[in-house]
């Protein structure tokens, strides 16, 4: 007890320092503004937008009603729930929406911070590196942060994925009291991420390499001078402690935790729809069908000229020639092509035919019970695999990089290039990032139920599209003063790189030949070069799914890029670190000397 009261008055001493002091203003004036800019932001929601605002909103209100998801529909298992949950908590603790937004990105910035404690001991610079996180431009950007949309929770979801990573990493081979809460911080974080959109993919092979390369440290951490060379002497000598045995086992809480979660998803839309399936769009039987769709021969070579269009007519109509399941709702088919707000009679560009086909089937009698939809696409499912069997159908030769995405001929990479460029100056350079005068739309009574769930009024940028002499929305205080944070940032980037480039320069010269900080430096390399390639993945895909419309590209690379922004500036500081190692190392140089 009486040791107790010492730390504690030791603690309370060093906080009344005038240095530390000082500190604890800043950061709490930091904290504080950031949460004024969240609960004062000009927030707005578009409840015309059935498949995208609007669903959410309804997935939170259900959930609160103890309805699950709702009614089964089109709509009803076609896209994540962590954002519909995430509105739910806000409401369920009182709290308003852009408060508990605010709350979220400073847990997000704060861990990133503390995760870098056993490299940086400066608190000052620990401070800088939570501000750049907290004030990134794209959580000021309007499609990232007033939307009421999904895409707000993405960027402080994938900081805290990388954070918690990074943190067991740098503590895998210290006791299990500094393990633990990063393996289990983990283990809620990536599932909450997995589940808010459904291209969470990307990220996957970063935890897969970054969780076995930690667990075969803590397998060799009895070894302290393991190589690779000595590896059967050090086999020989080989043993397990209850720590490394514990330390594994959270190695893989991460994954447990999201079979977990997949499996509770799963289990609920079994009792609610007659269906095991977390998503009947992108997955099951219905996902599969889109797969043979996609790939799916033609025979006019319009893949050849006209890349845009994923699943042409004359496709559907060789499909509906080898499935008769298929072809008992053809009528509905028609209907999308003459007289459906989906197509004019035009082959459907991108992904957007699957939500008009799944319109199609609905207005055949499918999409009210889960279990009869189900065994209507597995029908269909079956007839189209046996037609390929049979040779009555055959596949385009294209490259493809997911299942229900579509494949690019070798002429159409130089596009994907063009999109890749497009989305590096967005997540690198802020293009274009920026709050606006956005308008609520939507019918009064909705708008009315949203302000509600939220705990927030749109009272100030409510605009009803029925009466012509709505006035405009202005640009608030907040949203000008966010603009200005973000212009600081676009302004500073340029020497923000060079710095950061000195700093990799270092870290690559100190892998090669120190030998006091090799540890640091290799692990710091290791952790860019990883980080880097997740990001050229989530480019890459996002570019592949994205070039379909070229016209858009700009828009596009703009909406889709956000998650690439928190990643790069993960990158970033770790390249920072690398120039703050200087001083550690001169001072081992003159220890060495004297």
């Amino acid at each position: 007890m009486q040791k107790q009261i010492s730390r504690t008055e030791k603690r309370l001493k060093n906080i009344k320092q005038p240095t530390n002091l000082i500190l604890l203003v800043v950061l709490l004036s930091l904290t504080v503004f950031r949460l004024v800019l969240n609960a004062k932001a000009p927030y707005f929601i578009n409840l015309f937008a059935g498949y995208d605002d609007q669903l959410f909103i309804r997935y939170s209100e259900e959930m609160l009603t103890g309805n699950w998801l709702g009614d089964y529909s089109t709509k009803t298992l076609s896209k994540g729930i962590s954002y519909s949950l995430f509105m739910m908590w806000a409401n369920k603790l009182h709290l308003p929406y852009g408060v508990f937004l605010g709350f979220f990105n400073v847990l997000a910035s704060g861990i990133a911070a503390i995760t870098l404690r056993p490299l940086v001991k400066n608190r000052w610079l620990l401070t800088f590196i939570y501000a750049f996180f907290l004030y990134s431009p794209v959580t000021l950007t309007s499609e990232y942060s007033t939307r009421i949309y999904r895409n707000t929770l993405v960027v402080p979801a994938v900081i805290l994925v990388i954070a918690c990573l990074v943190g067991l990493y740098f503590r895998r081979n210290e006791s299990l009291r500094s393990f633990v809460p990063w393996s289990i911080g983990l283990s809620l974080i990536f599932p909450f991420y997995w589940y808010i959109r459904e291209d969470s993919l990307w990220l996957f092979p970063l935890l897969l390499v970054g969780l076995l390369v930690i667990s075969g440290s803590v397998i060799f951490e009895n070894d302290s001078n393991f190589k690779l060379k000595t590896f059967r002497k050090t086999i020989k000598k080989f043993y397990f402690t209850k720590t490394q045995l514990i330390k594994l086992l959270l190695c893989l809480l991460p994954f447990i935790m999201l079979f977990s979660m997949t499996k509770g998803l799963k289990q609920m839309n079994q009792e609610h729809y007659g269906i095991s399936i977390v998503n009947d769009r992108t997955g099951g039987a219905f996902g599969s069908v889109s797969k043979q769709l996609i790939r799916m021969d033609d025979g006019t070579k319009l893949n050849e000229t006209n890349s845009r269009v994923w699943v042409s007519k004359k496709a559907l109509e060789k499909a509906e020639a080898v499935s008769p399941t298929f072809k008992s709702i053809a009528k509905n088919i028609d209907w999308i092509y003459k007289g459906s707000p989906w197509s004019g009679g035009e082959d459907i560009a991108g992904d957007i035919i699957f939500w008009a086909l799944r319109d199609a089937a609905a207005q055949a009698g499918y999409y009210k019970d889960g279990k009869k939809t189900e065994e209507f696409w597995q029908k269909v499912d079956s007839e189209l695999s046996k037609a390929y069997e049979k040779g009555q159908l055959k596949k385009k030769k294209e490259i493809y990089l997911t299942a229900t995405g579509d494949g690019k001929l070798r002429k159409d990479l130089p596009l994907v290039g063009e999109f890749m460029k497009s989305g590096f100056d967005y997540t690198v350079f802020y293009k274009e990032y920026g709050q606006g005068a956005d308008a609520t739309l939507g019918p009064k009574e909705d708008v009315v139920k949203a302000e509600k769930l939220l705990n927030h009024s749109f009272s100030g940028n409510w605009q009803d599209i029925n009466n012509p002499d709505s006035k405009p929305v202005k640009l608030v205080r907040t949203a000008k003063i966010s603009n200005r944070i973000i212009q600081v940032y676009r302004d500073l980037t340029p020497i923000w790189l060079i710095i950061c480039g000195f700093g990799l320069v270092i870290i690559l010269i100190g892998s090669l030949f120190s030998k006091a900080q090799l540890k640091i430096f290799r692990g710091l390399l290791l952790i860019i070069v990883g980080i880097g390639l997740s990001y050229l993945i989530f480019l890459i895909g996002v570019s592949w799914f994205c070039s379909w419309a070229p016209e858009r590209k700009d828009l596009f690379m703009m909406i889709y890029t956000g998650a690439g922004v928190p990643v790069i500036q993960w990158i970033e500081i770790l390249m920072f670190i690398g120039i703050i190692q200087i001083p550690a190392i001169a001072k081992k140089i003159n220890k060495k000397n004297s």
